[in-house]
């Protein structure tokens, strides 16, 4: 009975563990079979699997854009259409291409053979060359009939191969001698002594809102959403050196505050050079800006600053007129499509801005003709509005001043005052010079105009004198 009772009990221990056994398997199977069935689902849904073959356009867009046309046959794109759509005429493409078509980004170690270069150039180059969303992903598949894919491999691979390939030539600071050619032209043209550049601010609107903590200070007073650039260009309207990434609440003096123009200015200028800008920078010893006006009033009140003022406008606007050319050229940058999430796609924005500058500085190197009516009055928008070097030969003495370091102590204006005192004194006889290079043959009436105005200039400093 003993016996019995106790195999009895075995028993329904065994039973019991046997189900417990039954039910952890059917959860564990459950579980893999969810799971699997999650996987199926993502797989089936994936353009990769069970594919057949790739789909392939019978129309080659880029073949039709590049074509010239030969007897009787007109091509598909005459050369405005080329320019307005890819930015630059074909000689232009294809001088870009021979730089870039030996980058390692073009060949691949394993897979399909990739598109020509020159297409893939073209794919970044219709992107750049469009404002906001007009060339997206799907716009752009469906123009060069390529896969969506295609697209962004193309813009990526075009952009690193230009960022490597003309980087280095295309934008750089000037040595020593070049500064000293380009002083002498803002002397020549302008009378502005030992001037190396125009600097001045500008906006990139963004077409969305960005995603990161910091997304308020992205919003300025001029847009809703945008990135600060500030920009020095040369007497070319190249542009010599820029800083971007600052959000759009960003002052273009406070970039220059934090910039190796400023924090490392030996390394950047002689003693004597400067550059110039508008009234939102701080007055330095190589940063010389037009003076303020008194509040309410367009202009300041003193006679000397406004003469200051007046002589520095016209180098200003030709900077003003850089940044229009820069955005006229590539209106993706009046409205970047591109979604700032974090710093990965905020170095793919700033990359896609560097790429623009060294094409721009490129183009006008080669001589691609810039098309005025890109331009666009907002494109110009800003957030504001050593001496034993220097040339001395034939100098005149009251001249030499220009060329001193800022001694010790001096005030951070001491720059900009000595250059408004030089301009009181000598700017009359430079534009009267100007005015003397007219031709022999001049009217009667130009000569009793330049002698006027000789006469009015001669009144007013005799005022101040």
């Amino acid at each position: 009975m003993l016996s019995d009772d106790s195999g009895s009990s075995s028993d329904d221990g065994g039973s019991s563990s046997s189900s417990s056994d039954s039910t952890t398997g059917a959860i564990i199977f459950a579980a893999a079979y969810n799971s699997s069935k999650k996987k199926l689902e993502f797989a089936e849904k994936s353009r990769y699997l069970f594919r057949t073959g790739y789909r392939k356009s019978n129309q080659d867009v880029f073949i039709n854009d590049l074509n010239t046309g030969s007897g009787d046959e007109r091509p598909w794109l005459t050369e405005d259409e080329f320019k307005k759509k890819y930015r630059m005429n074909r000689e232009a493409l294809d001088f870009i291409t021979d730089k870039i078509k030996d980058d390692k980004v073009f060949k691949n170690k394993r897979g399909p053979k990739q598109m020509n270069p020159k297409h893939q150039l073209m794919v970044l180059l219709d992107y750049l060359g469009t404002e906001g969303c007009g060339a997206n992903l799907p716009k752009q598949r469906a123009y060069f009939k390529i896969g969506h894919g295609s697209v962004k491999n193309c813009r990526k691979r075009a952009r690193k191969a230009i960022l490597r390939c003309l980087g280095e030539k295309y934008y750089n600071w000037p040595d020593e001698n070049e500064r000293r050619k380009i002083a002498k032209w803002f002397k020549k043209e302008f009378n502005l002594p030992n001037c190396v550049g125009v600097m001045d601010g500008t906006l990139f609107p963004l077409e969305f809102e960005p995603e990161t903590e910091d997304a308020g200070d992205y919003h300025g007073r001029k847009f809703q959403w945008s990135l600060t650039c500030l920009v020095v260009s040369d007497q070319k309207r190249r542009i010599r050196w820029y800083v971007s990434g600052y959000p759009g609440s960003a002052h273009d003096n406070r970039m220059l505050r934090r910039s190796p123009l400023k924090l490392k200015k030996e390394e950047w200028f002689a003693l004597y050079e400067y550059i110039i800008g508008d009234t939102a920078f701080d007055p330095g010893e190589n940063v010389v800006p037009a003076y303020k006006a008194s509040p309410g009033q367009s202009e300041p009140d003193d006679p000397d600053e406004r003469l200051f003022n007046r002589v520095m406008s016209t180098p200003r606007v030709s900077s003003e007129h850089v940044n229009g050319m820069w955005k006229g050229r590539f209106p993706w940058l009046r409205m970047i499509p591109n979604k700032i999430k974090n710093k990965k796609t905020l170095k793919c924005v700033l990359e896609y801005i560097h790429c623009t500058v060294l094409l721009h500085n490129l183009l006008i190197e080669i001589g691609d003709e810039h098309v005025k009516s890109w331009e666009r009055e907002q494109d110009r928008l800003s957030d504001i509005a050593d001496p034993d070097r220097a040339p001395s030969d034939g100098m005149p003495e009251e001249e030499r001043v220009l060329y001193r370091g800022v001694p010790e102590g001096a005030p951070k204006d001491w720059r900009r005052d000595t250059l408004k005192e030089y301009l009181r004194e000598h700017h009359a006889a430079f534009e009267l010079q100007k005015r003397d290079m007219v031709d022999d043959e001049s009217s009667d009436e130009d000569m009793e105009d330049l002698y006027v105005y000789e006469a009015q200039f001669e009144a007013y400093f005799n005022r101040y004198n």
